[in-house]
């Protein structure tokens, strides 16, 4: 699936390059997200996605070179994986949550922030409560937080389509509160600290 994305992503750098803002529109600020993510994410069991996410950020130029770049998301159950499948005597199972994040960027190419090749500090705090509709103490209380170093690049059209690719860099905390007698047994398969290397891409409009 990464494989996919970059590659689309990857043509869709090569057909916009020409169509780049050229200094005749001063972009400051972008708005953008990425439905992709409603599939899974960002808090997993293991490679499993328990949660999706639906996000939007926001960013703004602070400096000629640089710009910082928050972003809010509602968690939600996962749209590719029905967890009542996995969870032993669970029929109804809720997913409610949020993920918040900041970036700084600092650009490294001739254009004007926020448009070109990027490269800062990520952190993010996700948290969310599964639990069984039918039995409100079996519940899985869950949190991650992300500290990355983020590389990538960021194309603003003409026109103000913006599409933002970024990897990088960081380490992953997470934490589960599972009781003991809980249906829901993944505890022993979760790691709780772990490298990350973060992958995504978002798209938009600047203005």
């Amino acid at each position: 699936m990464k494989k996919i994305i970059a590659g689309l992503a990857i043509i869709l750098v090569i057909v916009c390059q020409p169509l780049r803002a050229q200094g005749d529109k001063d972009y400051r600020f972008t708005i953008k997200t990425n439905p992709i993510s409603a599939l899974g994410g960002p808090i997993f069991l293991v490679f499993i996605p328990i949660t999706g996410e639906y996000k939007v950020l926001f960013e703004a130029r602070t400096f000629q070179k640089q710009s910082i770049e928050i972003g809010a998301g509602y968690l939600g159950p996962s749209l590719i994986l029905n967890l009542d499948q996995i969870a032993d005597s669970v029929s109804s199972i809720s997913t409610n949550g949020f993920r918040v994040q900041a970036a700084y960027k600092f650009f490294l190419t001739q254009t004007l922030a926020p448009n070109g090749f990027f490269v800062g500090p990520h952190i993010s705090y996700a948290t969310a409560t599964i639990k069984d509709k039918n039995d409100p103490e079996n519940v899985i209380d869950a949190t991650k937080i992300n500290f990355n170093i983020l590389f990538g690049y960021q194309l603003i059209t003409q026109g103000g389509f913006t599409l933002n690719i970024y990897t990088g860099l960081g380490y992953k905390l997470r934490d589960y509160d599972i009781p003991t007698d809980s249906d829901f047994d993944f505890e022993d398969e979760i790691p709780r600290g772990a490298p990350a290397v973060p992958f995504g891409l978002t798209f938009g409009y600047a203005f």
